[in-house]
């Protein structure tokens, strides 16, 4: 990613948020970014689409508070073990696969996951799923048959922070990756699905661990106009709108509900 030089002051940091939260980005927006550190390398493919008229011009922005608007649909992770992979998204998940030159692509609704051979690495990577809330519970019953799910405080079922009207189930996936179900309210007009299996909707969040999540929170905000969601500390920052979230934290923290990972 090429950065242009970032804000350095608190003042600075909040006028980049606002310009991203105003959604002064007045055309079709497709920005794509990657990032490389000891947790292994991920690329990520984020799209703006078209929001509303003004005065009888079309305006294409990134989403402001509770409004859902940002997709991902990209993301590329390395893998040790590309059969092991591929075995667990087709065969427990029941996701469609597709073999590419480079490995292969897993069909998450209108998102992909795409997974090529690499050296191992140091932490773990966090997808979420999006799921319906009208099919939760079938969902939870679905999923714990082919996995074991986390616990806190005693329940499978998390819920999230007030703000995102959401509930959660939180898994393992291939090596080490810590996967979630989450269904969020704003889906709720969602057409279910008419087969056996729950259905998907989109890779609805990416966790980044990063040095600097302030700094992280600026540049996304300034480069690529994705403003806050509704968490902003210097350990978590939650960036995007409710189809699509960018999970910032420190690297070194640990991620919920694992004590460890």
């Amino acid at each position: 990613m090429v950065r242009t030089r970032r804000p350095q002051t608190t003042t600075e940091i909040e006028a980049a948020q606002e310009t991203a939260r105003r959604g002064k980005c007045l055309q079709p927006i497709n920005a794509s970014f990657c990032r490389t550190n000891q947790t292994g390398f991920i690329w990520l493919e984020v799209t703006a689409q078209e929001s509303s008229n003004f005065n009888g011009m079309p305006q294409y922005r990134f989403p402001t508070k509770g409004i859902s608007q940002m997709k991902i649909r990209n993301v590329s992770i390395t893998v040790s073990d590309l059969a092991m992979a591929v075995q667990f998204y087709r065969d427990t998940l029941l996701l469609p696969v597709e073999w590419t030159p480079v490995g292969a692509d897993v069909v998450i609704g209108s998102s992909r996951l795409s997974m090529a051979a690499g050296d191992g690495f140091d932490g773990v990577h966090h997808l979420a799923f999006g799921i319906l809330p009208s099919e939760f519970e079938r969902a939870h019953e679905w999923l714990a048959r082919r996995v074991s799910l986390f616990q806190a405080d005693g329940s499978e079922i998390i819920p999230g922070p007030d703000d995102w009207n959401s509930r959660s189930l939180y898994f393992l996936g291939p090596e080490g990756i810590i996967l979630e179900f989450i269904a969020r309210a704003a889906d709720t007009c969602t057409d279910s699905s008419k087969g056996d299996n729950p259905r998907i909707l989109s890779i609805s969040e990416v966790g980044l661990g990063v040095e600097d999540v302030l700094d992280a929170v600026a540049t996304l905000s300034e480069e690529l106009a994705i403003p806050n969601f509704y968490d902003c500390s210097s350990t978590f920052a939650s960036m995007g709108g409710h189809d699509g979230l960018l999970i910032v934290v420190h690297r070194e923290r640990v991620w919920f509900p694992t004590e460890s990972s």
